[in-house]
């Protein structure tokens, strides 16, 4: 259990904190907030939880140098370098690692739970539902969006899906006439914020990603909106020569598709990358899945795509797989990247995201494309996805070769 303690100059106070990634030192309103908790476990270990929602996120790698804390997120190689500066804490989040330098501004204090504590204000409309929301709408890159929130007073949470998979939790606050929603997890660091219009609407929305990550969007409560599915965005090429795959494991040995490894089971190949926090929502259940099926005839290989060579790429790899669990085989499939992918893919047509997954039979057919992928977060679409793949994983390997 997490628990609170006294504070000393220059110590890390135990207890809640806010937490707040600064993209743009221009544009304040758009500071991202997270909350955390600093505690000492009962046997002294240092632990950060990093809260979205249902979601709770422990760090567990924490180096505390003089008047300097460095934390580091689990899974991602994102991580905080922060001075202790009495009650606070002052320095830079790091999305790709302290190693890769840039980053954005950061600051934390000390015993505030509330997301937004700015935004005290009675909220003027109930939000929970189902939302068509459009964005960058008008120019040459809109898109249809859907959000799914549950109001409580004026405290909001849901999440948003594209064709590409899904923002996983979010968690924010509806003050006045004001939507503000974030998430911070090692891998998305999002903000998103809307005015609510007299008539319901949403209007005048940002979001922001990034300092580059930027995009505009409205939405409209829509009970009956729906995305295409997963299976229904990407086919199978029948022109193209048979699939197949010859890459290096994290351990630099070749693996093939081609290998009596994979002879007269059924196989996923699942292309992700491990800075995608997609992948790892997909990752964890396949994890699962190998564990229960392996012994029935099931292979699982991910294809990852990573930087520009196997050296540099393999310690995130490598920490990916350790922290996932997953015992499957994890090869480094080239550099991230829209030609890298579907050189590699190249029996599919269609938009490939990350990740985009493929189901073989027993016979070395391709049954199901999936390209995205809608995790936990989701609530019932993720607990219908595990269903339905689990079915069908075991129809595969209930076919005879």
């Amino acid at each position: 259990m997490l628990t609170g303690g006294c504070i000393r100059h220059n110590v890390l106070k135990q207890g809640p904190w806010l937490g707040v990634i600064r993209f743009d030192s221009t544009e304040h309103t758009m500071d991202l907030p997270f909350n955390m908790i600093y505690a000492l476990t009962p046997d002294r270990q240092k632990v950060i939880q990093v809260s979205n929602a249902e979601e709770a996120i422990m760090i567990t790698e924490i180096i505390f140098s003089g008047d300097s804390v460095f934390m580091k997120f689990p899974v991602f190689t994102s991580e905080i370098a922060a001075l202790i500066r009495h009650d606070s804490l002052i320095g830079r989040y790091y999305p790709k690692g302290k190693e890769e330098g840039g980053g954005f501004q950061f600051y934390a204090v000390p015993d505030i739970t509330d997301r937004f504590p700015w935004a005290s204000q009675k909220p003027m409309a109930n939000l929970t539902g189902r939302w068509k929301i459009t964005e960058n709408g008008g120019t040459a890159d809109s898109s249809v969006m859907v959000g799914e929130f549950v109001q409580d007073s004026n405290h909001i949470s849901g999440t948003i899906m594209n064709t590409g998979g899904d923002y996983r939790y979010l968690e924010g606050k509806v003050s006045g006439n004001k939507f503000m929603i974030s998430a911070v997890d090692g891998a998305h660091t999002l903000i998103l914020t809307a005015d609510i219009s007299p008539r319901g609407k949403l209007e005048n929305g940002r979001f922001m990603g990034s300092p580059i990550w930027k995009t505009s969007w409205t939405a409209v409560k829509n009970d009956t909106i729906t995305l295409p599915g997963m299976d229904q965005l990407v086919k199978v090429n029948t022109k193209s020569p048979p699939f197949n795959f010859d890459f290096q494991d994290i351990n630099g040995d070749k693996v093939s598709l081609a290998d009596p490894r994979f002879k007269n089971k059924v196989v996923v190949v699942a292309a992700i990358g491990t800075w995608c926090p997609n992948c790892l929502d997909e990752t964890i259940f396949f994890r699962d899945m190998y564990t229960k099926y392996r012994g029935q005839g099931l292979e699982i290989v991910a294809l990852c795509f990573e930087g520009k060579s196997f050296e540099v790429s393999k310690p995130a790899m490598e920490r990916f797989v350790s922290q996932t669990g997953a015992g499957y085989p994890f090869l480094y499939a080239g550099p991230r990247g829209r030609g890298s992918m579907r050189s590699v893919m190249f029996s599919l047509d269609g938009r490939l995201a990350y990740p985009t997954t493929l189901y073989f039979d027993r016979k070395g057919v391709i049954r199901k494309v999936e390209t995205g992928f809608y995790g936990p977060g989701t609530g019932q679409h993720y607990t219908e996805f595990c269903n339905e793949t689990s079915t069908f994983i075991e129809k595969l390997l209930n076919e005879k070769p």
